[in-house]
């Protein structure tokens, strides 16, 4: 997916499953200096609204700790895995500094026709099936059409910086952290205690682009990807 990126010099939001940034830390840290939007998804992907609040900052405060240590940044942005979200969520997110960000698909499907404000459209990656859809159909489709669209990170479509982004003032172009050690030592330890998720579950990530009038916006997940489209 990253590849493809690259190739066709298409910037993008990723929300990344913290147990999965352990995982795969040199990934992650490639999105971030290749100038992507990284955004929070959650420890373990589970559903928010049944979990307890101390095991809801458990998932989104280990999850933004492990992205600090790969990339030297703290997101500001989250996206609740299956849209799970209800008020305390939300609190206990802005809490912690967190903005909420949900796909809205049911909202495209019923309003297609007459929506001209945006909409957002989220599809995984974990597979390789659904990769190949959307580098060898679904990309490709966007940005091929007429009148051309405009994709851009979330960060962007909000007519924010990609600094705005993470609490630090870091730049991914002038200031690249260094992949080390504290990556693999504080993600250990982050278990996001008591969600009661086992990391079998943890497979699952997620990713959303929103878009206002005028642009089309992708963003992707570590292992998820997504378009939005304006007719």
């Amino acid at each position: 997916m990253t590849t493809y990126l690259d190739q066709v010099n298409l910037k993008t939001t990723f929300f990344v499953v913290g147990s999965r940034a352990i995982s795969y830390p040199a990934l992650l840290q490639d999105e971030y200096m290749a100038q992507h939007q990284i955004a929070v998804h959650t420890w373990s992907h589970p559903e928010m609204t049944t979990l307890t609040t101390d095991q809801l900052i458990a998932e989104l405060g280990w999850s933004r700790k492990i992205i600090k240590d790969v990339t030297g940044v703290t997101p500001k942005y989250w996206r609740p895995p299956y849209g799970d979200v209800d008020d305390r969520v939300r609190a206990v997110a802005a809490a912690l500094g967190l903005q909420n960000c949900v796909e809205q698909l049911e909202n495209i499907i019923g309003n297609a026709t007459t929506i001209d404000t945006g909409f957002i459209v989220l599809e995984h990656d974990l597979f390789q099936q659904t990769v190949d859809l959307a580098t060898g159909y679904i990309l490709p489709d966007a940005l091929a059409h007429q009148p051309q669209f405009n994709i851009k990170p979330v960060i962007e479509c909000l007519n924010l910086p990609l600094s705005d982004a993470y609490v630090e003032t870091n730049d991914n172009a002038t200031n690249p952290p260094l992949l080390g050690s504290n990556a693999t030592a504080s993600g250990s330890a982050g278990s996001a205690q008591g969600t009661g998720s086992s990391a079998a579950g943890n497979s699952k990530s997620g990713a959303v682009g929103i878009m206002v009038p005028n642009f089309i916006t992708a963003a992707v997940a570590l292992f998820a990807t997504i378009s939005a489209f304006l007719l």
